[in-house]
């Protein structure tokens, strides 16, 4: 893996000047970390099960290429796992609850890549045994071999490199902004977990993504409510919360090589049809309109840099017209 570009440009926020560490607190509670704490434990799924099945569970016949490059593509994103919480709990060093709240979606993310690497390595051994007891291997199974070898061969040690240099909180951002980023990456990842997980034929690779989608959304939703809570108390907050959305990029673009052509992959997978993909920018937009409202959810869309992973790119950017299009004849569908 090579080591990628840094990045270094805010476009939207880099007049914001650095904050003190008294100055980087959110608004969680004690009470709304011990609601929280109180679903995980409720909807907690047990990883020690997943590493349980066995790969002969795998169905390797309805394993598909896509499926093979989704798994290692999110198991590369959710491996940087110890330094999103670092940071996390680098920035909100001075807001107990919030530090008490990252602990728990910290355990939440570990097992994500943890399943993720185990379901890899399964496949590997399924995909060995249904050659052995096939004689003559097909050549899918083959090529699938080679991908998933491929795959458990890359260097977590790469992602990490390139987090330590690419990727971060900058210290010019409001809690405010961190919150709002994280809700919209948090929602982003659910949807894309669910909805592969519906288009895969494969039964474990179906159960874990239900899984993981459900604990993004969780997150999702906790976020959002603290971004609410921040506005509701100081409604002057808004534009710089505007502001760090225009900017917004998924991390994988700062942390794994090839992401561009990852990006296009997963999505095709994940949304296979021109219909699939105009529910999901529907989905985005309703998305964005419940976070901020519907005119500045069309401001976020066509004025910042979404759509180019966070890059200043106007190119990319979809006008006001065409998102209409698009909401209306997914409704309209």
């Amino acid at each position: 893996m090579s080591k990628l570009p840094l990045k270094t440009s805010y476009p939207f926020t880099g007049h914001q000047p650095a904050l003190t560490a008294l100055e980087r607190r959110t608004v969680p509670s004690r009470d709304d970390v011990i609601e929280f704490y109180k679903t995980h434990e409720r909807m907690s799924w047990s990883l020690t099960e997943m590493l349980d099945v066995s790969p002969s569970q795998i169905a390797v016949d309805a394993l598909t290429e896509a499926d093979v490059y989704v798994v290692e593509s999110t198991m590369l994103v959710e491996s940087n796992n110890p330094d999103y919480v670092a940071n996390l709990l680098e920035y909100f060093a001075a807001d107990q609850h919030a530090c008490d709240f990252i602990m728990m979606w910290a355990v939440e993310e570990w097992k994500h890549y943890y399943a993720l690497r185990d379901y890899l390595a399964k496949a590997r051994v399924a995909l060995h045994e249904s050659n052995a007891t096939n004689g003559a291997p097909a050549r899918t199974q083959l090529h699938l071999r080679d991908l998933v070898e491929a795959a458990l061969a890359e260097q977590i040690d790469d992602v990490r490199a390139n987090s330590a240099e690419n990727w971060g909180i900058p210290l010019h951002y409001l809690p405010v902004q961190v919150v709002a980023n994280t809700t919209l990456q948090e929602f982003v990842t659910a949807e894309f977990y669910r909805n592969h997980a519906r288009q895969t034929r494969e039964p474990v690779l179906k159960k874990l993504e239900h899984l993981l989608a459900k604990d993004e959304s969780r997150h999702e939703m906790f976020y959002e409510q603290k971004m609410h809570d921040v506005l509701n108390a100081q409604p002057e907050l808004m534009s710089d919360a505007i502001a760090a959305l225009k900017e917004f990029g998924m991390p994988g673009a700062y942390l794994v090589d090839r992401y561009d052509e990852r990006r296009t992959a997963m999505e095709n997978a994940a949304f296979p049809t021109v219909s699939a993909k105009r529910g999901a920018f529907a989905r985005l937009f309703a998305k964005l309109e419940r976070m901020v409202g519907r005119d500045r959810a069309m401001e976020v869309l066509t004025d910042g840099n979404y759509l180019s992973d966070g890059e200043n790119d106007r190119r990319k950017r979809p006008s006001q017209a065409l998102i209409s299009r698009l909401i209306t004849s997914k409704i309209a569908g």
